[in-house]
């Protein structure tokens, strides 16, 4: 080979070797996978995957008997240094092991055979794409990222657009936009453009389709758009806005170029001409609801020990009564939404203080008023808490109407609608020298900006059917028929005085027995008060006192590497005078008496992940104006997983 062909031919390849490089620099791409079982037992009859399904549609997966599986999949890849890109794909939740051979097709109606072809594509395991992403970094002036697809919503707070909960966590999509201002970044910003989803943000629980009032719903213009700035004022101070709107829009029934137009040939019913009626083969939109929240949050140090969080939230809604029906009135009092506009204002602050005498001892108080007409209809729906508190249930508190406590499992934390609360919480903590005790109490009071008499529930204001009683979550049903108590979303009453105490002690506390033995302890109390008709007749007979105990205690000892075992028990006591009827019929006493035990495991080895959870549940409702009614339920869950 000839000299000049031997450099040529090095220098190809030497160039084609530092191509490769770099693009195995600026590329790459990763693929992940999850595979997820769960196992429910219940003693009875109901069959399906989730202890509590869907309370609107029958889903095919509701019930508490079944095992099924899930497999995971989630792409991301980097097409060079200034784009990557990402999606999950997973398969439906729902197919129980006994259903192993559906083909996901439905050839005999709603008959359950043994065919593969019976129940449908719920029951088909078939894998559906959840999540698409794709980011640039187009390196502008003030431009950090533009993102294009999906996200969890986390970028913004609960009292605007809240995070997504974990089984919807990448179904918003949307236009996000961030950047920065200054040197250190001193100043942070994100502004969105998300798609409405049709599902929930709105009257009737959607953006509507379903509502009586419309024949032709439109739902694919409505967006909702945001921003939140974060501004590093100085070491110590930090404030953050936060704003957001939604539009819900309509079609003009009356343009001829609208589906289902009322005037086609521009033509009254005499066959005159309507004036100003003419087809240009563009559609006029109105907008049935309108919402806009916006929060100015302000976080301030005040020495190394000591931090105060402040919020002020405003909310506001309109709505078009010729495009939304009124769903107080057609739906038993169950929306999202109050049937009027509204502005409303809530505020929150919150002072912590971390062990500032070096003697173990923290504490933290909060002042919270939240307006009665405050909704935050794109906000947090679950898995987030915007108050200290542990509330009535202990799951968390939120300033919405569209809580989502469903498609849960017994067990796991339910939230509640805090609208109207006016009042503070203190919380004083310890923890000894050698961090093996620890105890904190708190104590809470409650006023309610709610508080009416002769409140228009029948048109307005949403009651939600079921709004008298402690809420009994453990045992829920959404049809009520085991009387569990008030609905967390029932802010409102005909007739309310109302106040509030909670009363929550915890402890936990490391013995030197084993691999380390941990006792955990609970006591709460609430005294609920609510004098509800402050005059008149019978205004002194239906006055209503709740009187909630609740005592748990639990052991945890780790017996083998990545395996914990822990058993314990609960005792509820619930004395509520009143609890139920009306001022014509007279109210009766109820007491309920619930005792529970449980048993836990945990095991987790080389990126294998099992748990087990084993109760017994014996509860007695004596009702004062009705039949007792009892409970013996056993119950449990198990789960396997491993992630690569």
């Amino acid at each position: 080979m000839p000299r000049y062909a031997r450099i040529r031919l090095a220098a190809i390849i030497g160039a084609s070797l530092l191509s490769a490089s770099a693009h195995a620099v600026d590329t790459s791409f990763d693929m992940g996978a999850r595979i997820y079982t769960k196992h429910l037992y219940t003693n009875d009859d109901s069959q399906g995957l989730v202890w509590l399904g869907n309370p609107f549609w029958y889903d095919q997966i509701a019930g508490g008997n079944g095992v099924g599986s899930e497999l995971e999949l989630t792409f991301k890849g980097r097409a060079s240094r200034y784009v990557t890109a990402g999606a999950r794909v997973a398969s439906r939740f729902g197919e129980r092991w006994q259903d192993y051979w559906e083909s996901g097709t439905k050839m005999y109606g709603d008959t359950v055979n043994t065919s593969g072809d019976s129940v449908g594509m719920n029951r088909a395991s078939y894998l559906k794409l959840r999540g698409t992403w794709i980011e640039l970094q187009p390196e502008w002036a003030f431009v950090d990222v533009l993102r294009v697809g999906s996200s969890d919503l986390s970028m913004f707070n609960p009292w605007t657009i809240g995070k997504l909960r974990y089984i919807d966590r990448d179904n918003g999509r949307g236009y996000f936009l961030s950047g920065h201002l200054g040197a250190q970044r001193e100043l942070t910003w994100i502004a969105a453009a998300i798609a409405l989803p049709k599902l929930w943000v709105g009257p009737w629980w959607s953006t509507g389709i379903g509502d009586p009032a419309l024949e032709n719903p439109f739902w694919s213009r409505d967006w909702a758009y945001a921003t939140t700035l974060r501004w590093r004022a100085s070491e110590q101070t930090t404030l953050r806005l936060t704003a957001d709107m939604t539009q819900d829009l309509e079609t003009d029934l009356s343009d001829p170029d609208a589906l289902g137009s009322t005037n086609p040939n521009c033509v009254d019913a005499l066959g005159s001409p309507i004036p100003g009626c003419q087809a240009d083969h563009a559609v006029d939109v109105y907008t049935r609801y309108h919402s806009a929240n916006a929060t100015l949050q302000v976080e301030q140090e005040l020495g190394d020990a000591m931090r105060l969080d402040g919020t002020l939230a405003f909310s506001r809604q309109r709505i078009d009564t010729t495009l939304s029906a009124n769903g107080v009135a057609r739906n038993q009092g169950i929306s999202p939404i109050v049937y009027k506009d509204t502005n409303a204002f809530a505020g929150t602050m919150r002072l912590t203080a971390d062990d500032p005498f070096g003697l173990g001892v923290s504490f933290k108080a909060e002042y919270f008023n939240i307006g009665q007409d405050y909704n935050a209809i794109f906000g947090a729906r679950r898995e987030a808490d915007v108050l200290l508190t542990d509330g009535f249930l202990g799951g968390g508190q939120l300033p919405t109407l569209n809580l989502a406590n469903e498609f849960v499992d017994f067990g796991e934390a339910w939230v509640e609608s805090c609208i109207g609360w006016h009042g503070g919480t203190g919380v004083l903590a310890f923890e000894n020298e050698d961090g093996d005790l620890s105890v904190n109490a708190e104590y809470t009071f409650i006023t309610y900006n709610t508080d009416a008499q002769d409140r228009n529930v029948d048109t307005v204001y949403p009651d939600f059917l079921h709004s008298e009683g402690y809420t009994d979550i453990g045992l829920y049903d959404y049809a009520n028929v085991y009387d569990r108590g008030r609905d967390p979303r029932s802010v409102y009453r005909k007739n309310q005085w109302r106040r509030s105490q909670i009363m929550v002690l915890n402890g936990k506390k490391l013995f030197d027995i084993g691999r380390g033995l941990e006792l955990h302890i609970k006591a709460k109390y609430i005294h609920d008060e609510d004098y509800r008709s402050l005059k008149g007749p019978g205004a002194t007979t239906d006055d209503y006192l709740g009187k909630i105990m609740i005592g748990r205690i639990k052991v945890v000892l780790p017996v083998l590497d990545g395996l914990k075992l822990a058993a314990g028990t609960q005792i509820d006591r619930w004395y509520e005078t009143n609890r139920r009827g009306t001022l014509e019929l007279g109210y009766g006493d109820d007491v309920t008496k619930r005792h529970t035990v449980f048993a836990q495991a945990r095991y987790s080895f080389g990126g294998f992940r099992a748990g087990y959870h084993l109760e017994y549940i014996n509860k007695l409702q004596e009702r004062e104006r009705e039949s007792d009614q009892r409970w013996s339920v056993w119950r449990s869950k198990a789960t396997v997983e491993v992630a690569w």
